[in-house]
C-alpha cells in the first residue's frame, strides 16, 4: 500500500521490497526534528539507566530527554521515582550527573529544599510569605516502568502503560540475560555525533553494511541468521575466530551475540566472552547531529575479569570508531543536493542483514509524526 510520503524517485511503501526509503529532508530539517521531539521524544518510553545505577537510597541520576531535564532517584522507602529536574521556586535545575544526596535534593540557587519522594520539606524565609503552603510545590513526577533492570520514563502524562507497547521486553531480556537486574554499570562512554540520531539507529538496524564497512566484524559471525523483530533476537552463532580482542576470553564454540533495537532511541548488544549489556542512548542534538550515551553493565563479580576489557577494547575500537565515521558520512551525504533517495534492500526471508529492520524502522518513526495511519 503506497503513502503520501514521497520524495524525488518514489513513494514509501508499507512492502519493503516495493519501498524507496525516506525522502532527505527527514533528516536534515529543522521542522522535522521540532516534530520528532514533540510527537516521539516527549511520547514515547525512553531509557535512562538502570536499577544497579539506584541502588541505595539518594542515589540519583539525571538525563535529557526531549530538552527537558529528568532525574530519577531511590526512596528510603525503597521506591524509585521520577521527576523533573527543576526546583519549583525559579526554575534552576536541581542536580547534575550521577551519584548520591544522603538527606535530601537541595536546589543550589536558594537552598530550597525536596525529600526524596518530591514534596518540598523546607523553603527558606517563607515564613512571611501570604498563603504559602510547601505542599504546593512538590516536584512535578514522571512516568516510570523498570523492565528487565533498565528504567524508562514518559513525559507523556496521558501515556499507556509500558507493557502495552513493550509487553514482551521484560521476559525477552530475561530469557537472554538472566540476572539482569543485578548487573552493575562497569563503563559508560559518551559521544557527540555530527550525524541525526536516526542514522545511528538506521545504522544498528541492518547487517547489510557488516561485511564492507567492519570487515573484522564480519569474521565474527554467522551472518545466515537472525530477523528483524521489535526487542527481539537478532543475530546469534558467533564464531570463535580469534579476533585480537577476544584472545584473553574463554568463549564455547557458538556464543551468542544478541541485539535489540528499542523504540525509540535504544539499541542494546551482548557480546560473548561475559554475562554483559551494552546499552545505546542516542539523543537529537540539533540538525544533523546527536548525542550518544554508551552504557556498558555486568555481572558484580564477573568469573572472567579481563574479558571486561576485551569487550571494552572491542567495542571502542570496532563499533564506535568505525560506525561514528559511518555515519558522519552519510549525514554529509544527506545534505547534498546530489541525494534524496534510495532503495531498500530487502530479502525475502526479512533477515537482519538486509535492510528489513530498517524499513520497520522508517515505518515507526513515520506513524509516530501522522505521515502513516
Amino acid at each position: 500500500m503506497g503513502t503520501d510520503v514521497r520524495g524525488e524517485r518514489g513513494l514509501f511503501n508499507s512492502d519493503a521490497k516495493a519501498s524507496f526509503t525516506l525522502p532527505s529532508r527527514f533528516y536534515t530539517d529543522r521542522k522535522v526534528q521540532e516534530r520528532e521531539i514533540a510527537s516521539i521524544f516527549k511520547r514515547s518510553w525512553i531509557n535512562v539507566g538502570h536499577v544497579g545505577d539506584l541502588a541505595e537510597p539518594g542515589d540519583y541520576l539525571t538525563e535529557t530527554i526531549g530538552h527537558q531535564p529528568v532525574l530519577v532517584v531511590r526512596g528510603r522507602d525503597d521506591e524509585i521515582r521520577a521527576f523533573y529536574n527543576v526546583c519549583q521556586h525559579r526554575g534552576h535545575v536541581l542536580l547534575k550527573g550521577r551519584g548520591q544526596v544522603k538527606r535530601g535534593i537541595t536546589c543550589p540557587y536558594h537552598a530550597w529544599f525536596y525529600d526524596f519522594d518530591g514534596t518540598l520539606k523546607a523553603a527558606r524565609m517563607t515564613d512571611d510569605v501570604p498563603d504559602f503552603d510547601r505542599k504546593d510545590f512538590p516536584l512535578r513526577q514522571v512516568n516510570l516502568a523498570i523492565a528487565g533492570g533498565l528504567v524508562f520514563l514518559n513525559l507523556d502524562p496521558d501515556a499507556k502503560p509500558f507493557e502495552d507497547g513493550y509487553g514482551s521486553f521484560d521476559e525477552t531480556i530475561n530469557w537472554h540475560l538472566k540476572g539482569i537486574e543485578n548487573f552493575k554499570r562497569v563503563a559508560s562512554l559518551e559521544y557527540d555525533i555530527a550525524a541525526d540520531w536516526k542514522v545511528v539507529v538506521d545504522n544498528f538496524s541492518e547487517g547489510y553494511h557488516i561485511p564492507i564497512a567492519h570487515p573484522q566484524l564480519s569474521t565474527l559471525y554467522d551472518t545466515s541468521g537472525g530477523k528483524p523483530g521489535h526487542h527481539d533476537k537478532l543475530f546469534s552463532h558467533f564464531q570463535n575466530s580469534g579476533h585480537p580482542a577476544y584472545e584473553a576470553m574463554e568463549l564455547g564454540e557458538n556464543e551468542p551475540y544478541l541485539g535489540w533495537v528499542v523504540w525509540p532511541n535504544l539499541c542494546m548488544l551482548s557480546l560473548p566472552g561475559s554475562r554483559n549489556l551494552i546499552a545505546l542512548r542516542m539523543d537529537p542534538d540539533g540538525v544533523g547531529r546527536c548525542h550518544e550515551r554508551v552504557d556498558i553493565y555486568g555481572e558484580p563479580d564477573p568469573v572472567h575479569p579481563e574479558n571486561v576489557d576485551a569487550l571494552l577494547k572491542l567495542f571502542a575500537e570496532i563499533f564506535n570508531q568505525e560506525d561514528i565515521a559511518l555515519v558522519e558520512s552519510v549525514q554529509r551525504g544527506l545534505a547534498s543536493d546530489g541525494y534524496d533517495q534510495g532503495r531498500y534492500v530487502a530479502d525475502r526471508a526479512g533477515s537482519w542483514f538486509s535492510e528489513s529492520g530498517l524499513h520497520v524502522f522508517h515505518e515507526r518513526i513515520l506513524k509516530a509524526l501522522g505521515e502513516l495511519a
